[in-house]
């Protein structure tokens, strides 16, 4: 009986293992069709990627938008120059008049101090309104850009050419990429064509 017993054992353990052999090494799901991750076995996953630091410098609304950001920070630049030195050359002034004794009271010399403490406070806001104002210009910019770059890329992947395209950008995760999977040349040139044909 117990011989039997063992005998049972060993079959059972013998018929799993073969089952178990059979199930992972065949390719047929459970419904016995063939298993399938979404991809045939001879396709191969495809790659692209842009180089985004070139379509930037290339894409005529990047040229545009950044000559724009350029030409106000280049403005707002010029006013504070422009102020600077009216404060300093107010404030020269006031230093001459207190060496030589010309203020009438010492009363008037405060005020004419206070009053040039205050026009130096109204400078550092006015620079930093400015520089806020820059930032947000900036930022709308980037999101203008993104906006416009990732629709471009979704058009110009339809039908799917690639399962995935990323942007390297110096600096960036990408460390290498193959000149074969860049296709910056070709996207520069269709948001180029599409943004022309907007205007």
């Amino acid at each position: 009986m117990k011989n039997i017993s063992l005998i049972i054992n060993a079959v059972l353990a013998l018929g799993l293992g073969v089952l178990y052999i059979l199930h992972f090494s065949s390719d047929k799901g459970p419904d016995g069709k063939e298993a399938s991750n979404g991809m045939t076995p001879s396709s191969e996953l495809k790659v692209a990627y842009v180089n985004i630091d070139s379509i930037l410098l290339k894409y005529k609304l990047s040229v545009e938008l950044n000559e724009a950001l350029v030409g106000k920070q280049s403005n707002m630049k010029s006013r504070l120059e422009k102020e600077g030195r009216e404060f300093e050359k107010d404030a020269q002034i006031f230093q001459d008049k207190v060496q030589r004794g010309i203020f009438l009271t010492q009363q008037r010399a405060e005020e004419a101090q206070q009053q040039l403490m205050q026009r130096q406070q109204e400078l550092q806001q006015l620079e930093y309104e400015y520089s806020n104002q820059l930032a947000a210009e900036q930022q709308k910019m980037n999101v203008q850009l993104f906006d416009s770059i990732s629709n471009f890329i979704n058009d110009f992947n339809k039908p799917e050419k690639y399962q995935v395209i990323l942007g390297h950008s110096l600096g960036g995760n990408m460390l290498y990429g193959s000149e074969q999977l860049n296709i910056t040349q070709e996207v520069i040139m269709g948001l180029n064509e599409r943004y022309t044909n907007k205007k």
